[in-house]
């Protein structure tokens, strides 16, 4: 499954908040019987037809579940329907305001927060407490569906971020390929060894133009140290950037790794579309990344040269940006207990297990055992990240992160490519201060 792996940008999101404005706040009809979230009938035995929507970017995992679904239940089917990247959001809101949305969506977990302040979908808390795996489920995807602590939506997939690493280009630069980097301080000393091999090889790489992985990609670093760029409750978030070490630490990396010239030059300008082509291509020693990124681009004979590891802090500890997509049920489902009786199925582990050899990791923690493990040891290291996994909640994410003139890319530019610190500080707590007030007037 070919996948984008950033939280990239739509004006359609943004579209989506007034559109979702208009949605319906109340109960949703009940098309099987009486069953609601807090009965223990909902999702048993429902009849008739769900309507999912899903991303086109879930395609081939989407369809593989649909149709295994449907082959074993005959009293229930699932009919899909594929919504584009660019416009899926706009869609869901438009069908929400005219009272005729999908009985279940898979909805970029980013944009959850959008949906949810606006009783949008159906509160989930009690359905979802009432799973034997709840606990186990993704905690980054799980908090982008809560809202005044109440959980609207659930895990789909996830699409999280790593450090890839080129085990020959370690064994040749010295380094020990069964040792990656746990900290900072390792990523350079690694990338600096690898660097001196030369003949066009780097010892690291990143997308320099491309806010989105950026953002994807440096923020996990920031949050294994338990340090975040904002916070509070959505309507009364803080910007935390001034004096934020963790972010001046990851900044710092960064900028070494560019003036140090570890990094290509072409670096500056990748805005995206050919990143990690480098790495594919064994000239690049380490590149933090998305899972599934390194898998869809490589054969399997250059990936036998690869690992991943978990995306470390500064001085230890590691995250993984949560990303991927969330299943929320309309609140204006015609038919919610088929919606849950489909999402509980896909949730369950012979279904998880899947995940893997359709493109996508799994979003129970739990499913991580020495067999899983040794089926599937680079998405092993994706799903160990995952139990500690992140992502911002909000309603300024897209206008903060993954836009040229947002505050974030501002100030990593600033940061990393003209190195005055104390000005990026300043950019990012100014800009980032300014959008949280606007979201919550």
């Amino acid at each position: 499954m070919k996948r984008t792996r950033i939280a990239l940008f739509s004006a359609a999101a943004l579209l989506a908040a007034g559109a979702a404005g208009c949605s319906s706040s109340g109960s949703s009809p009940a098309a099987t019987g009486s069953a609601t979230p807090g009965s223990a009938n909902f999702g048993v035995n429902a009849t008739g037809t769900v309507q999912f929507w899903a991303r086109t970017v879930s395609k081939t995992l989407a369809q593989k579940l649909v149709s295994e679904f449907n082959a074993t239940h005959s009293n229930l089917k699932v009919k899909l329907t594929l919504t584009s990247i660019n416009d899926d959001t706009t869609s869901l809101a438009t069908s929400i305001r005219a009272g005729d949305p999908p009985d279940v969506d898979g909805l970029n977990d980013i944009d959850m927060p959008t949906f949810t302040r606006n009783g949008s979908f159906l509160n989930l808390t009690k359905a979802i407490a009432r799973l034997p795996f709840a606990s186990s489920l993704s905690p980054g995807h799980l908090g982008l569906a809560t809202y005044q602590g109440q959980e609207y939506g659930l895990p789909y997939w996830a699409d999280l971020s790593v450090l890839w690493y080129n085990k020959k280009l370690f064994t040749q630069a010295g380094l020990n390929p069964n040792d990656p980097p746990t900290t900072y301080a390792q990523i350079l000393s690694d990338a600096q060894a690898i660097n001196k091999l030369g003949h066009g090889i780097n010892g690291f790489t990143f997308a320099g133009d491309c806010e989105g992985c950026l953002g994807f990609t440096v923020q996990p670093g920031i949050w294994a140290a338990g340090s975040y760029l904002t916070a509070g409750p959505i309507g009364n978030q803080k910007a935390t950037i001034t004096g934020n070490q963790a972010l001046i630490q990851a900044l710092t990396l960064y900028r070494d790794m560019w003036t140090q010239h570890l990094v290509p030059n072409n670096d500056r300008t990748d805005d995206g579309p050919t990143w990690g082509q480098d790495f594919a291509a064994g000239k690049i020693g380490i590149m933090p990344g998305g899972y599934g990124q390194v898998e869809d681009i490589a054969t399997p004979a250059e990936l036998a040269n690869f690992a991943d590891t978990p995306l470390p802090g500064a001085n230890g500890g590691y995250s993984t940006f949560d990303g991927g997509d969330d299943f929320a049920i309309p609140a204006a489902a015609k038919n919610p207990s088929g919606a849950w009786e489909f999402i509980t199925w896909v949730l369950q582990q012979a279904q998880q297990e899947q995940y893997p050899n359709l493109g996508a990791t799994p979003i129970r923690t739990d499913l991580l055992t020495p067999a899983y493990s040794a089926a599937h040891p680079d998405d092993a290291v994706a799903l160990k990240a995952l139990a500690k996994g992140y992502a911002p909640v909000g309603l300024i994410y897209n206008q903060a992160f993954n836009v040229p003139q947002g505050p974030w890319f501002q100030m990593f530019t600033t940061a990393v490519y003209d190195g005055n610190m104390t000005l990026a500080l300043q950019q990012g707590q100014s800009g980032f201060t300014q959008l949280l007030q606007q979201a919550a007037s």
